[in-house]
């Protein structure tokens, strides 16, 4: 599993004009946009990773639910997946 200071790493090797605190910023970011449109109850689509939503579940032999992230993967990575 890739962590935030992995994709911060990633991005400073592909993009050499960046330094680590600019790449830091660029992924703050997008996390922090990824977070409030879902709190917000919107989906996010990043093509070719996927999309992620907010769904309801039910608690086992409750009626009370709670919010969960659903995330469905792109059809490119299934079909990589599957090579």
């Amino acid at each position: 599993m890739a962590t935030k200071k992995d994709l911060e790493k990633n991005i400073t090797k592909k993009l050499s004009y960046l330094d680590e605190l600019d790449a830091n910023f660029a992924v703050n970011c997008i996390l922090d946009y990824i977070k409030d449109e879902l709190a917000v109850g919107n989906r996010v689509e990043v093509r070719g990773f996927g999309s992620l939503s907010v769904r309801k579940r039910k608690h086992a032999g409750r009626e009370e639910e709670y919010n969960t992230i659903y995330y469905r993967m792109s059809k490119n990575i299934q079909e990589d997946l599957n090579k």
